[in-house]
């Protein structure tokens, strides 16, 4: 799909550079700005399923599938790059004008990595990047993530939740049951192993696009830790701690502060 034909469609698919289909979504008015989402989720399985309608009220929102989950296609072997070329295809669709892009997570992660690759993106606005200072040299989780992944969907995703992710049992005891799609999804658990190990917030430091980080003041002692050291390293970074929950803020905390960086 060409972008002059995104002009009259609300969804669609676009081709990335290396060929791989990649479906959006569009809804809203205003400023452009491409959401890209967390680890193995898609559109229809993303854990912020509303926040879409509430930025709509003051953006015009792009959101995808990245590769490999819901409706988008992939081209083996992953490289991050590939992922880069899929957000840039997606921000095309903007025709031109400024995009802020807007990352949940590992995908915030995504997000400041392809700024950082001379994306063309006006502004970042991320919740809680996982930020992961040790590199996996001899690739161990991947290498177990694709053994589990082979042997037990259920088993794989709830390895990484808990090993990776550190998601606390009373949180995960209160999350709905995967449905299929959210399985098979955990299929690209093995591409945000491919790129955040290694990712310290002093590999940020020289980052150039003005970003605001985001965290819930009732998030992992970790994560938070991870996301001062970025403000404190990174001049391009404004860092806001909010009420919130285990990861996560309330779409119209999330929504109120984002328009507030973007709009003002």
């Amino acid at each position: 799909m060409t972008t002059a034909a995104a002009r009259t469609q609300d969804s669609g698919l676009i081709t990335s550079a290396d060929g791989a289909e990649i479906a959006w979504s569009r809804t809203g008015s205003g400023p452009d700005l491409v959401m890209v989402h967390c680890v193995a989720v898609s559109r229809a399985t993303t854990p912020q399923p509303t926040l879409p309608a509430a930025l709509a009220e003051h953006f015009t929102v792009w959101t995808y599938d990245r590769r490999g989950t819901g409706q988008s296609g992939s081209v083996a072997p992953y490289a991050v790059e590939r992922e880069f070329d899929d957000l840039a295809a997606v921000i095309g669709l903007a025709e031109g004008r400024p995009v802020t892009v807007y990352g949940f997570s590992s995908g915030a992660t995504l997000a400041m990595l392809a700024a950082e690759a001379g994306l063309p993106i006006e502004r970042l606005t991320l919740l809680e990047p996982p930020l992961m200072p040790d590199a996996d040299p001899g690739f161990g989780m991947r290498t177990e993530a694709q053994r589990l992944i082979e042997a037990d969907l259920a088993a794989a995703r709830r390895w990484f939740d808990v090993e990776v992710v550190g998601v606390p049992a009373e949180v995960l005891e209160q999350l709905p049951p995967h449905s299929h799609e959210s399985l098979e999804n955990t299929r690209t658990i093995v591409h945000e192993l491919t790129f955040l190990p290694g990712t310290p917030p002093e590999r940020f430091a020289e980052l150039a696009t003005p970003t605001l980080v985001l965290a819930s003041d009732a998030t992992d002692p970790g994560m938070l830790e991870g996301v001062q050291r970025l403000a404190a390293v990174s001049p391009a970074v404004t860092l806001v701690v909010l009420p919130g929950e285990w990861h996560g803020l309330d779409d119209t905390t999330l929504t109120d502060a984002i328009r507030s960086f973007v709009i003002g």
